[in-house]
Protein backbone atom coordinates (compact mmCIF):
# COMPACT_ATOMS: atom_id res chain seq x y z
CA UNK A 1 0.00 0.00 0.00
CA UNK A 2 3.06 2.65 0.57
CA UNK A 3 4.47 1.79 -2.81
CA UNK A 4 1.04 2.53 -4.27
CA UNK A 5 0.81 6.33 -2.34
CA UNK A 6 4.41 6.37 -3.20
CA UNK A 7 4.48 5.89 -7.14
CA UNK A 8 1.00 7.82 -6.92
CA UNK A 9 1.89 11.20 -5.43
CA UNK A 10 5.02 10.61 -7.51
CA UNK A 11 2.89 10.53 -10.87
CA UNK A 12 1.00 13.56 -9.59
CA UNK A 13 3.92 15.60 -9.04
CA UNK A 14 5.43 14.76 -11.84
CA UNK A 15 2.01 16.00 -13.76
CA UNK A 16 1.89 19.07 -11.59
CA UNK A 17 5.63 19.58 -12.99
CA UNK A 18 4.36 18.98 -16.63
CA UNK A 19 1.67 21.18 -16.52
CA UNK A 20 3.83 24.20 -15.19
CA UNK A 21 6.67 24.08 -17.95
CA UNK A 22 3.64 23.14 -20.46
CA UNK A 23 2.86 27.34 -19.93
CA UNK A 24 6.62 27.81 -20.80
CA UNK A 25 6.21 26.10 -23.82
CA UNK A 26 6.15 27.36 -27.48
CA UNK A 27 5.08 24.16 -30.02
CA UNK A 28 4.40 24.55 -33.61
CA UNK A 29 3.25 21.98 -36.44
CA UNK A 30 4.41 22.09 -39.87
CA UNK A 31 3.29 20.05 -43.04
CA UNK A 32 6.14 19.21 -44.96
CA UNK A 33 3.92 17.92 -47.46
CA UNK A 34 2.22 21.04 -47.90
CA UNK A 35 6.12 22.91 -47.59
CA UNK A 36 7.03 20.60 -50.84
CA UNK A 37 4.04 21.45 -52.78
CA UNK A 38 2.89 24.70 -52.36
CA UNK A 39 6.55 26.11 -52.29
CA UNK A 40 7.89 28.10 -55.48
CA UNK A 41 10.66 25.71 -55.88
CA UNK A 42 7.79 22.47 -54.76
CA UNK A 43 5.72 23.85 -57.97
CA UNK A 44 9.08 24.10 -60.00
CA UNK A 45 10.23 20.08 -59.41
CA UNK A 46 6.58 18.95 -60.16
CA UNK A 47 7.12 20.97 -63.24
CA UNK A 48 10.45 19.70 -64.27
CA UNK A 49 9.49 15.87 -63.56
CA UNK A 50 6.10 16.63 -65.14
CA UNK A 51 7.94 17.60 -68.77
CA UNK A 52 10.83 14.55 -68.19
CA UNK A 53 7.97 12.53 -67.91
CA UNK A 54 5.56 13.85 -70.80
CA UNK A 55 8.99 13.31 -72.85
CA UNK A 56 9.75 10.35 -71.74
CA UNK A 57 6.05 9.12 -72.80
CA UNK A 58 6.30 10.62 -76.20
CA UNK A 59 9.23 8.39 -76.58
CA UNK A 60 7.41 5.65 -75.24
CA UNK A 61 4.13 6.30 -77.75
CA UNK A 62 6.10 6.59 -80.40
CA UNK A 63 8.04 2.94 -80.09
CA UNK A 64 4.55 1.60 -79.15
CA UNK A 65 3.36 2.78 -82.97
CA UNK A 66 6.77 1.51 -84.71
CA UNK A 67 5.46 -1.73 -82.83
CA UNK A 68 1.80 -1.88 -83.59
CA UNK A 69 2.92 -0.59 -87.32
CA UNK A 70 5.03 -3.62 -87.83
CA UNK A 71 2.55 -6.02 -86.60
CA UNK A 72 0.01 -4.84 -88.95
CA UNK A 73 2.49 -4.77 -92.21
CA UNK A 74 3.06 -8.55 -90.74
CA UNK A 75 -0.51 -9.71 -90.20
CA UNK A 76 -1.28 -8.28 -94.03
CA UNK A 77 1.85 -9.98 -95.51
CA UNK A 78 2.16 -13.35 -93.09
CA UNK A 79 0.29 -15.43 -95.76
CA UNK A 80 2.68 -14.68 -98.09
CA UNK A 81 5.97 -14.98 -95.99
CA UNK A 82 8.21 -17.68 -96.06
CA UNK A 83 8.62 -19.62 -93.09
CA UNK A 84 11.64 -17.99 -91.92
CA UNK A 85 10.60 -14.68 -92.85
CA UNK A 86 7.85 -15.07 -90.23
CA UNK A 87 9.39 -16.64 -87.41
CA UNK A 88 12.12 -13.47 -87.94
CA UNK A 89 9.02 -11.02 -88.02
CA UNK A 90 7.12 -12.38 -85.07
CA UNK A 91 10.86 -12.00 -83.51
CA UNK A 92 11.46 -8.61 -84.30
CA UNK A 93 8.14 -7.84 -82.69
CA UNK A 94 8.66 -9.48 -79.65
CA UNK A 95 12.15 -8.56 -78.94
CA UNK A 96 11.03 -4.45 -79.87
CA UNK A 97 7.99 -4.98 -77.41
CA UNK A 98 10.46 -6.32 -74.68
CA UNK A 99 13.05 -3.58 -75.29
CA UNK A 100 9.82 -0.78 -74.47
CA UNK A 101 8.97 -2.37 -71.75
CA UNK A 102 12.79 -2.42 -70.50
CA UNK A 103 12.59 1.75 -71.68
CA UNK A 104 9.27 1.93 -70.02
CA UNK A 105 10.65 0.11 -66.86
CA UNK A 106 13.80 2.38 -66.80
CA UNK A 107 12.26 5.51 -67.37
CA UNK A 108 9.99 4.83 -64.44
CA UNK A 109 13.01 4.24 -62.29
CA UNK A 110 14.68 7.29 -63.58
CA UNK A 111 11.84 9.33 -62.72
CA UNK A 112 11.84 7.77 -59.31
CA UNK A 113 15.67 8.34 -59.00
CA UNK A 114 14.95 12.07 -59.70
CA UNK A 115 12.07 12.72 -58.08
CA UNK A 116 14.13 11.26 -54.45
CA UNK A 117 17.10 13.69 -55.53
CA UNK A 118 14.74 16.54 -55.51
CA UNK A 119 12.41 15.90 -52.61
CA UNK A 120 15.89 15.17 -50.74
CA UNK A 121 17.27 18.09 -51.42
CA UNK A 122 14.42 20.32 -50.92
CA UNK A 123 13.74 18.94 -47.77
CA UNK A 124 17.37 19.07 -46.23
CA UNK A 125 17.05 23.09 -47.05
CA UNK A 126 13.32 23.19 -45.38
CA UNK A 127 14.39 21.75 -42.30
CA UNK A 128 17.40 23.77 -42.29
CA UNK A 129 14.87 26.75 -42.26
CA UNK A 130 12.61 25.18 -39.43
CA UNK A 131 15.85 24.88 -37.47
CA UNK A 132 16.35 28.60 -37.92
CA UNK A 133 13.06 29.52 -37.65
CA UNK A 134 12.63 27.88 -34.22
CA UNK A 135 15.86 29.48 -32.74
CA UNK A 136 14.72 32.71 -33.82
CA UNK A 137 11.53 32.49 -32.58
CA UNK A 138 12.11 30.73 -29.94
CA UNK A 139 9.97 27.41 -30.36
CA UNK A 140 10.87 24.17 -27.86
CA UNK A 141 9.31 21.50 -30.23
CA UNK A 142 8.30 21.83 -33.83
CA UNK A 143 6.36 18.91 -35.18
CA UNK A 144 5.81 16.94 -38.72
CA UNK A 145 2.37 16.92 -39.42
CA UNK A 146 1.62 13.83 -39.96
CA UNK A 147 -2.21 12.39 -40.16
CA UNK A 148 -1.30 9.03 -38.17
CA UNK A 149 0.27 10.82 -35.61
CA UNK A 150 -0.95 14.23 -35.07
CA UNK A 151 -5.13 14.51 -35.48
CA UNK A 152 -5.87 17.93 -34.61
CA UNK A 153 -3.94 21.46 -34.23
CA UNK A 154 -4.81 24.41 -33.58
CA UNK A 155 -4.37 27.13 -36.14
CA UNK A 156 -2.26 28.91 -33.44
CA UNK A 157 0.60 25.95 -33.46
CA UNK A 158 0.45 25.92 -37.31
CA UNK A 159 3.61 27.45 -38.92
CA UNK A 160 3.81 25.71 -42.73
CA UNK A 161 2.69 29.00 -44.31
CA UNK A 162 5.29 30.68 -42.60
CA UNK A 163 7.94 28.26 -43.50
CA UNK A 164 6.65 27.64 -47.17
CA UNK A 165 7.37 32.16 -46.99
CA UNK A 166 10.89 31.94 -45.84
CA UNK A 167 11.47 28.72 -47.95
CA UNK A 168 10.63 30.62 -51.62
CA UNK A 169 12.19 33.77 -50.15
CA UNK A 170 15.29 31.38 -49.48
CA UNK A 171 14.98 29.88 -52.81
CA UNK A 172 14.30 33.67 -54.73
CA UNK A 173 17.24 34.95 -52.79
CA UNK A 174 19.85 32.32 -53.53
CA UNK A 175 18.71 31.36 -57.18
CA UNK A 176 18.97 35.53 -58.05
CA UNK A 177 22.65 35.21 -56.47
CA UNK A 178 23.67 32.54 -58.88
Amino acid sequence: MKKFLLILVGFILALSFVSVSHAELKIGVVDLYRVLNESEEGKKAVNELQSMLESRQKTLEEKQKKIQTLREEYEKKKAILSEDARKSKEEEIERLGRELQRNAADYQVELQKKQNEITQSMLKEIRQIINEFAQKEGYNLILEKAEQLIIYTTPQVEITDKIISLFNQKTTTTKGKK
